[in-house]
């Protein structure tokens, strides 16, 4: 089984609490510190990383004004937030909620016999869950990582894992998802 992890828009916007949209402090803090956890634990083995990002136009007037123009082309908000680790993954921008609306990130993992995904990133409800279904309808096995993801509202969070869970995506903690590969030859 070949395993990538994907991290859903950890930018500054979505992170920062000076961002245009962000989950706040607590919550982007469990994030990055988990995010940072996983590059290291990914970079080690040397397994894959991929970044996806979100980049709106900034012409997309409706778009951006619900979103608070939160990761727009080119904007400040839109750059990985400094906090978390430098890893050199691939990046796939996106301008919708998924992931694998970008084809460039589906050709990507067929070309890297990818059959395994593991998830963090933001917004819970939102990129993250759009992701893990179309992932699975990708036939991809996903797996998300509970204190790696997160959401503005507690609510949302719990709604968008118990969603994901109730779809067969495997929800683990950062502990259970080390705890799984233990065995697993690096």
């Amino acid at each position: 089984m070949e395993t990538a992890l994907l991290l859903i828009d950890l930018q500054i916007d979505f992170l920062s609490e000076a961002g245009r949209m962000p989950v706040g402090s607590a919550n982007a803090e469990k994030v990055i510190v988990t995010a940072n956890h996983l590059i290291g634990y990914y970079n080690k083995r040397r397994w894959l990383i991929i970044d996806v990002f979100s980049q709106f136009k900034k012409y997309d007037i409706i778009g951006n004004f619900f979103r608070k123009h939160a990761a727009a082309e080119g904007s400040e908000g839109g750059k990985m937030d400094p906090r978390i680790l430098p890893h050199g993954a691939t990046c796939f921008p996106k301008s919708k909620s998924s992931a694998f609306s970008n084809p460039y990130l589906v050709e990507y993992l067929k070309e890297k016999e990818i059959d395994h995904i593991v998830l963090c990133g933001v917004y819970a409800e939102g990129c993250v869950r759009a992701t893990a279904l179309a992932a699975q309808r990708a036939g991809l096995d996903v797996n998300l990582i509970s204190d790696g993801t997160a959401s503005d509202r507690t609510s949302k969070y719990n709604w968008a894992l118990s969603h994901m869970q109730k779809r067969g995506v495997r929800i683990l903690s950062l502990e259970e998802y080390l705890k799984l590969n233990a065995t697993r030859p690096t």
